[in-house]
């Protein structure tokens, strides 16, 4: 679902300040490969200051018989700031040059925000809770649609080890290790640049983070983010090194602790089960092991109790810093 508009501007409009107040309003100019008619330009605007933006807004200008269009569009999951950039937008362009907008509101009606704009820090832990959402839904439909014919795709176990050793279900579903783990680990780090951003509690991660002359260089010189290459310094794989860099942040931010508390009355923690699914990934990515127990149901399990520690780090970043968790997406 998405939100679109149609700004109609009156005839003898001058094209060339139209795009100047475009672009004056932050947009910038965007290819999609795509070839329509009577299309002049294309537009993207995003906010990356205090994440604001979450899908930005889409802009195309459109010439017929001289007379100009504006379209814009956002996404479902647009943020308060991405809204609030659109009605903007519509505003400002009916007001310097005159015509008219059309909305899903209506003519000349803007958008009314459904709820207050989140903190920043919420809206950081948001985007990275997001970003992971998407990241593991590639991974689950690549297993809902690969197809694996023969014999020896076995969903169980032959008896027989070399047979399972060359069992092509068994090697795709270690293959994915490393993949959910990367999104794991970038989750973490994300989430980790947005606390260290807007906590004041960030002298010990600084020290200890120890940058490098390019890391500086990069800070300097290509807008990177100081709390990003910060996050590089530190390793996100092993929930025992997750939780001792975020309480390098604010001691109340144990999430360690919150790994280690029972889950679905199994033996092994939460904990317990991805410091071993680290383990797996290194012996498959470092020495090409394969886990010859790891079938789909295996697997689908590794990924839910991944989603679940995802949720209780989410949950208790939200409780210390008082905001609520999105998990609208």
């Amino acid at each position: 679902m998405s939100y679109t508009s149609k700004s109609e501007l009156p005839d003898g409009t001058v094209l060339r300040r139209v795009l100047d107040v475009i672009e004056l309003l932050g947009y910038k100019a965007a290819a999609d490969g795509l070839k329509i008619t009577n299309r002049v330009k294309s537009y993207y605007w995003y906010e990356y200051k205090d994440y604001r933006s979450w899908t930005g807004v889409e802009l195309d200008v459109y010439r017929e018989n001289g007379l100009i269009t504006i379209w814009t569009r956002s996404r479902a999951s647009r943020s308060f700031w991405d809204l609030k950039h659109q009605n903007r937008t519509l505003k400002l362009i009916r007001d310097l040059f005159g015509g008219h907008f059309t909305t899903d509101a209506g003519r000349n009606r803007c958008w009314v925000p459904d709820d207050a704009p989140p903190s920043p820090l919420s809206s950081g832990c948001y985007l990275a809770r997001w970003r992971f959402h998407n990241a593991l839904g590639k991974a689950r439909i690549y297993l809902m649609t690969r197809k694996l014919e023969g014999d020896i795709a076995r969903e169980t176990p032959s008896g027989l080890f070399f047979l399972d050793e060359m069992n092509p279900r068994l090697l795709s579903n270690n293959l994915l290790i490393p993949f959910v783990i990367a999104v794991w680990e970038e989750y973490f780090r994300e989430t980790f640049a947005a606390v260290l951003k807007y906590t004041d509690k960030r002298e010990a991660a600084l020290k200890k983070a120890r940058l490098s002359h390019t890391q500086l260089e990069q800070i300097l010189f290509s807008n990177r983010p100081l709390e990003r290459a910060v996050g590089e310094c530190f390793s996100f794989q092993r929930p025992s090194f997750i939780g001792e860099n975020f309480r390098m942040l604010d001691r109340r931010l144990d999430i360690a602790s919150a790994l280690r508390k029972p889950y679905r009355r199994r033996k092994i923690t939460l904990f317990e089960s991805i410091e071993a699914l680290v383990e797996r990934r290194n012996a498959f990515a470092h020495e090409g092991t394969m886990d010859l127990s790891l079938y789909d149901k295996d697997l689908d399990r590794l990924l839910t109790d991944v989603v679940e520690a995802v949720d209780r780090a989410y949950a208790i970043i939200g409780k210390t810093f008082d905001f609520t968790p999105i998990h609208d997406y």
